[in-house]
């Protein structure tokens, strides 16, 4: 029996080694099984419509994980080949790369690239599916019902006139577009349900999105490259760390070209960017030494409603509401419909303005101090005193006074603001003369 066996598997192993080989493979005159790495890839191509855009697979359903890709390599591979698959993988990828190498795709402003088609801003779809780098993980369909469980989840979560801002901004997510110069907030004390809306988000916008902190796009010059051919991007757990600067993200929010972007390894080099930011947490945004009214201009804050008592909660709303996925999509279609219309301004409620305003006094305490000034066409004060009594004002008041330069440019920015005027003729208390404002005196 066992001499039978072992001629039985002989046999089934001649009969293997008697398979031809695929196109793409060689003996060499030492019996080694070779790869044509080229004529891999374009039988690989045959099956599969496959572009590298960026440096990144995409196929028409969006971008590919490039170890999906490996390991299908992989697998064809290991049909044939025993020895070495690890560094023939990684080459074949590479040339892969090389092979199906495309020019980024047009992005346009009034396109929004679905599962199933390409809607238009003016409400025309078409099921055509074209290539495109921010493809959502949704169908649309004119027909789907109303999403009754996300707006009865928004009418527990915000105020009604804020939650007609955050489906313009929603909508607005839906463009690559930045002309709406604007970034949204959503803060609470913890438990509204902030974290449930990110899940949705997330799902919705699938491989378009890109989440993780909001500090590193100031911070870390090479994190910035992720938000490369994105939509949005979102921290769902804002950390209430000062920002040391603010220059890039300003930037970000309002770029209309080519900005500069670096990977690792890479030389840096300009891209356009369209990726809008939301970030959900427990209070707003600070910076540290930016004290200009250019950065909160460009923060939508909207806050949570306060919990009730009886509320009771439902671990499984985010999955009932996903569900809802092709009518929230019409929603927040007819949010962007609506920010269109209003030349890309949005709604904003008095609570939400107040907000903002709240978070430029947090942000710059120079604002709350002027408050206690008193100010008059006929005085005046120099610069000193004036930033004399600014720095006992903070003392008393527990807060960190920003540096004299910063204090007296902020005050000349605002001189307009405030109807005061710089000068270099203030008369000083030895009768001569120095700088400092007229208008106002403590």
């Amino acid at each position: 029996m066992e001499q039978e066996e072992m001629l039985e598997q002989e046999a089934q192993e001649s009969e293997q080694d008697a398979q031809p080989l695929p196109s793409w493979a060689f003996i060499t005159p030492k019996g080694a099984i070779k790869v044509n790495e080229v004529l891999f890839c374009d039988e690989f191509l045959q099956n599969r419509t496959l572009k590298c855009i960026g440096g990144m697979f995409r196929d028409i359903q969006g971008e590919v994980d490039k170890e999906e890709i490996k390991h299908e390599v992989a697998q064809i591979l290991m049909e044939h080949i025993t020895d070495g698959i690890c560094a023939k993988v990684k080459n074949i990828t590479g040339t892969l790369k090389l092979r199906c190498y495309s020019e980024p795709p047009e992005v346009c402003e009034n396109e929004i690239h679905l599962l199933n088609g390409v809607l238009h801003t003016n409400g025309k779809f078409f099921s055509e599916r074209r290539f495109c780098t921010n493809r959502l993980n949704a169908d649309f369909d004119v027909a789907a019902p109303p999403p009754e469980k996300f707006i009865s989840f928004l009418s527990v979560l915000l105020a009604p006139d804020d939650i007609v801002t955050l489906q313009e901004f929603l909508g607005y997510l839906l463009i690559p577009s930045t002309k709406g110069q604007a970034m949204l907030s959503l803060i609470g004390n913890g438990g509204e349900g902030k974290s449930v809306l990110g899940t949705i988000i997330k799902d919705i916008f699938g491989s378009s999105m890109v989440e993780g902190s909001f500090r590193r796009i100031e911070t870390d010059r090479f994190f910035r490259a992720n938000l490369k051919d994105k939509l949005v991007f979102v921290d769902d757990d804002l950390q209430l760390e000062t920002l040391p600067s603010t220059g890039y993200i300003k930037s970000l929010i309002t770029v209309q070209i080519p900005t500069d972007i670096e990977f690792k390894g890479r030389q840096s080099y300009c891209e356009k960017m369209y990726a809008r930011f939301l970030c959900f947490g427990n209070g707003t945004i600070k910076s540290l030494y930016d004290k200009s009214l250019g950065f909160s201009r460009r923060m939508i804050i909207l806050s949570a409603k306060q919990i009730a008592t009886d509320r009771v909660t439902n671990p499984n709303i985010a999955e009932e509401i996903i569900a809802e996925k092709s009518g929230i999509i019409n929603w927040m279609f007819a949010g962007l419909q609506k920010l269109l219309a209003n030349n890309y301004q949005f709604s904003l409620s008095e609570r939400t303005r107040l907000n903002a305003a709240e978070m430029s006094s947090d942000n710059c305490n120079i604002i709350e101090f002027l408050s206690t000034v008193l100010f008059n066409e006929t005085a005046e004060v120099s610069s000193a005193v004036l930033y004399g009594a600014y720095s006992r004002w903070c003392d008393v008041n527990a807060l960190t006074a920003i540096k004299r330069d910063p204090f007296i440019t902020w005050l000349k920015s605002n001189q307009q603001k405030y109807k005061i005027r710089y000068s270099s003729h203030i008369t000083a208390v030895d009768g001569g003369c120095v700088r400092g404002f007229k208008g106002v005196y403590v």
